[in-house]
């Protein structure tokens, strides 16, 4: 069962109407004043049961559910080979995280980002894929380090307007259906002052590697990728935004952009 602070934040991210908890059947749901529904399964409430996940947001559903379970075998592999721990600390050295914050994680994967960063503050992921929370539940009881995972779109976030701290996005926002949408999620669901990071791939990442990978190239065949959507989407930032910035990192690998909620 949710924790009532939890779902005292949480909306049907389609309407914004508040939701309560029910038991039925002795399942608990999530539920609206108009009468909409969202399971909570295994503790994750699925909000993807109010829409048709389509586009680019189901192709990479289903990229992502099916690697969900070589993602930490992967980690494991890569370790061998490089400081994954260093290297992520690197790409979360500008997340702004305080005692007792609130941070959400937008498409939060296996979580492995959280777990580089410090541990006295309040953690919410969501992501589209099942298979990633599922890996990423584990991960949390492994590593101690608790969070509350949803899964959800990106660009409709199940959260009321100013509830975060800090948000963060690694990974995905390239191949959303709507860009601008969730950059605009984000926005919204941050508190005044918060900043905003976003990372993802650059061109260099899938063409070097991507496209050459077993079990992945197939996603990223060259018809299906626009090459504007590897680059820092710094033209979808709102232009009231603060202290816009965009570097690369990783050896230009990633681009990071990132901005300041007035």
């Amino acid at each position: 069962m949710l924790d009532n602070d939890i779902i005292a934040m949480l909306i049907n991210p389609y309407n914004h109407q508040p939701l309560h908890f029910e038991k039925t059947d002795n399942r608990g749901i999530l539920a609206d004043d108009s009468g909409n529904t969202v399971p909570v399964i295994d503790g994750i409430p699925d909000f993807l049961v109010l829409e048709k996940t389509e586009g680019l947001n189901h192709k990479y559903q289903k990229f992502y559910d099916r690697i969900s379970t070589l993602n930490d075998i992967a980690e494991f592999v890569y370790s061998v080979f490089m400081d994954l721990d260093k290297l992520r600390k690197e790409w979360m050295a500008d997340v702004e995280v305080n005692d007792g914050a609130n941070v959400l994680e937008t498409s939060i994967g296996t979580g492995w980002n959280v777990k580089v960063l410090p541990v006295n503050a309040h953690y919410f992921g969501l992501d589209i894929s099942r298979g990633m929370l599922s890996a990423c539940k584990k991960n949390t009881r492994k590593w101690k380090r608790p969070m509350e995972l949803f899964q959800g779109n990106a660009e409709f976030l199940p959260f009321k307007s100013e509830s975060f701290d800090s948000v963060f996005h690694v990974g995905g926002i390239n191949f959303f259906n709507d860009r601008m949408r969730g950059i605009t999620e984000m926005i919204r669901v941050a508190k005044p002052g918060t900043k905003i990071i976003i990372i993802d791939e650059t061109e260099k990442r899938v063409t070097d590697q991507y496209r050459k990978m077993p079990f992945v190239k197939g996603y990223f065949i060259e018809k299906d990728v626009e090459r504007s959507r590897l680059i820092a989407p710094i033209d979808l930032v709102p232009s009231d935004m603060r202290e816009i910035q965009t570097k690369l990192i990783d050896n230009g690998k990633m681009y990071q952009l990132s901005f300041k909620k007035p």
